[in-house]
């Protein structure tokens, strides 16, 4: 996706994979270019059949410390974590109101065969309100993006939402682009509830919601619409970049084509300016307390990967024992939640993490692309290998650690079932840019602390673990 002026804070920014390269079915397919995965199309994979009998659970362990954080150094002082207990609460305690468990699972009916996309159950009910809610499982959590998306399928009731209009009355509607395509659909006003945190009256997108119509001829013109459970591979996006806005002051100065629009009478929709306060939002500000940003807690996998894996999403940096840093060191991040990276000696400054991507995506020249057929995207190396990887925030924090790789042909076909893995890697076809994937946040506690939010560790954006 280009990052040209309007797209600099549009939901991918140009980057993420997210859930829509993310579908696995029965049989090899393709998903758009773009994105995390580069130009082209990257094969998906299917999971044998025997994996609903075979498979078995592996949840997150209570962390003591942030034994998994990078050997690192800090240079800037105003990003020093703070001393104290990395988060603790189980996943299976949900007691503790800041807390929801994270499922690797196989996916919902309707996009079943999902591998490596962590999703969470959310609950939503008229703006301010408590009642005639609705619990939507299956919503994937992905820290490249920002702000709530819903498929209107998912929702019993959507009348109960109240649409963001303007002062004729005209409807807002959205369009965002993905690697694989769009998503079109009302912005709609609702309380949305993770665990014992509530955003009140949140901007979210309802996704193929017929309030707005049929998408424009310049939405259209972004690629295939996602507007289904089998096409998104979950009911719903649950953004938590470090982002406020999914578009932010570009969308408030000026209409862009592809991104808000206003929808009216027989007119159609029209691109519009959308103030910063109706714009899709990243929900964690919205919360009265733990509100400036959130903790991912996935055990650690072995080589041939896990099945139906248990994790945490934990929110809040530093207010509560649960969500403290520990020895995590925080990197700060640009404007677009980027910091750069040096892997197998390779440099990329454009390097982001995005739990929303299912693997790890790269331009390698060392690594050698797999050679069966449909898999030239994916690598191949002829025995495990570890890449060594230093990374460096903007704010001068440096750290050092390893990343596994492994032959993906063998990895995604190796049987039992599995659907988490932590060693599959693929071709990004945009030098200078590395994806740090699902891949990456298994065995770790991995911080994203939302822009301008102050924390222990100093202020956001930045990414910590």
């Amino acid at each position: 996706m280009s990052r040209g002026i309007g797209q600099g804070r549009r939901l991918a920014r140009g980057w993420a994979l997210v859930a829509l390269c993310l579908i696995f079915s029965a049989f090899v397919a393709g998903c758009g270019g773009g994105g995390g995965g580069g130009g082209g199309s990257l094969p998906i994979v299917g999971l044998p059949a025997s994996s609903a009998t075979t498979a078995t659970t592996t949840t997150a362990a209570p962390a003591t410390t942030s034994t998994t954080s990078p050997a690192a150094t800090t240079t800037a002082s105003a990003s020093t974590p703070a001393t104290g207990t990395a988060a603790s609460a189980a996943a299976s305690n949900q007691s503790t109101t800041n807390v929801v468990t994270i499922r690797i699972d196989t996916g919902p009916s309707g996009a079943t065969g999902q591998v490596n996309i962590p999703y969470v159950r959310v609950t939503i009910c008229p703006p301010g309100g408590n009642t005639h809610c609705q619990t939507i499982d299956h919503v994937i959590v992905d820290t490249g993006s920002s702000g709530l998306r819903i498929l209107a399928s998912a929702l019993t009731d959507r009348s109960v939402l109240t649409a963001v209009t303007d002062g004729s009355g005209s409807r807002y509607g959205e369009c965002t682009q993905f690697a694989a395509g769009y998503t079109w659909g009302s912005v709609k006003l609702a309380s949305l509830t993770l665990g014992g945190e509530t955003a009140a009256s949140l901007p979210i997108q309802l996704i193929g919601d017929p309030d707005v119509g049929t998408a424009p001829a310049s939405c259209q013109a972004l690629g295939a619409e996602q507007d289904t459970v089998a096409k998104l591979g979950g009911k719903g996006l649950l953004g938590l970049g470090v982002l406020r806005q999914d578009c932010g002051s570009a969308c408030d100065a000026a209409a862009i084509d592809g991104s808000y629009y206003l929808c009216g009478g027989h007119s159609g929709c029209s691109a519009a300016a959308m103030p910063l306060a109706q714009q899709v939002a990243q929900p964690v500000p919205f919360f009265a307390g733990d509100n400036n940003g959130v903790l991912i807690q996935l055990p650690a996998i072995g080589a041939a990967g896990g099945s139906n894996v248990r994790g945490q999403l934990v929110f809040g940096i530093g207010t509560r024992t649960d969500n403290a840093m520990g020895a995590a060191v925080a990197y700060g991040t640009d404007a677009r939640g980027a910091i750069s990276a040096i892997v197998d000696g390779q440099s990329y400054p454009d390097a982001f993490f995005d739990s929303g991507s299912n693997f790890l995506y790269f331009d390698s020249v060392n690594l050698p692309r797999c050679t069966a057929q449909s898999y030239g995207r994916f690598y191949c190396p002829s025995s495990a290998t570890s890449l060594a990887v230093t990374v460096q925030g903007v704010n001068g924090s440096t750290g050092a650690f390893s990343l596994p790789v492994a032959d993906a042909v063998m990895t995604l076909n190796g049987g039992a079932g599995n659907n988490a893995f932590n060693d599959v890697a693929a071709a990004d076809n945009t030098p200078g840019r590395f994806n740090f994937g699902l891949p990456f946040f298994f065995g770790r506690n991995v911080f994203v602390a939302v822009e301008d939010a102050s924390t222990p560790a100093g202020n956001g954006p930045f990414i910590g673990f």
